[in-house]
């Protein structure tokens, strides 16, 4: 542990990108406590609250307390999303509703909401073109077809997520397709 940045915006950070000089001046700590009392500075829990971060480039509100403790003082902590939103002038209206192939209730299904999948081929402007693309979301009659079994191909779970078949575009021409992998986008771990 180790101080870093100056005046009201220093906090007490964990890591080893300090200046070589920080362990010789009695710089560096086993623990954030040890830091935080040698400097002065706030640390502990903090509470939960609306904040400003950066994501993909752009800046937006987030809940949490994965804040720097220098918000604390720079006022940039607020109560509700709307209030982060107005305070830090940031335009958080919610997605448009679009129509996107899921699970529910263990059934596929075309739903429509604003928890799209970051895919933008797995968004559709209507039912009939989400069911077109996944006839299997959208049964027309209640007869139940026998299909043959399919059998998994082999797979090895990489960087802690399981194997689980999901759809992946391979090209315009080929379209969409099932994957058996563990190699499948974070997004689609709630479908």
């Amino acid at each position: 542990w180790y101080p870093r940045g100056s005046g009201g915006s220093k906090e007490c950070v964990q890591g080893s990108d300090y200046s070589p000089t920080f362990p010789s001046q009695g710089w560096t700590y086993e623990t954030e406590t040890a830091c935080c009392k040698a400097w002065s500075l706030l640390c502990g829990l903090k509470d939960v609250k609306w904040y400003p971060k950066e994501s993909n480039g752009k800046q937006k509100c987030v809940e949490g307390n994965d804040y720097q403790w220098s918000f604390v003082a720079s006022g940039w902590l607020y109560a509700t999303e709307q209030k982060c939103c107005n305070g830090m002038n940031l335009d958080c209206s919610p997605p448009p509703k679009k129509w996107y192939p899921t699970v529910v209730a263990g059934e596929k299904a075309c739903i429509f909401g604003e928890d799209v999948p970051a895919s933008l081929a797995l968004q559709f402007d209507s039912k009939g073109e989400c069911c077109a693309a996944y006839p299997l979301a959208c049964p027309t009659t209640t007869t139940t077809t026998t299909r043959p079994a399919v059998t998994a191909p082999p797979c090895t779970p990489m960087g802690g997520k399981g194997c689980h078949w999901w759809p992946k575009v391979v090209s315009l021409d080929e379209g969409i397709k099932c994957i058996y992998s563990s190699n499948w986008p974070i997004e689609a771990a709630d479908h």
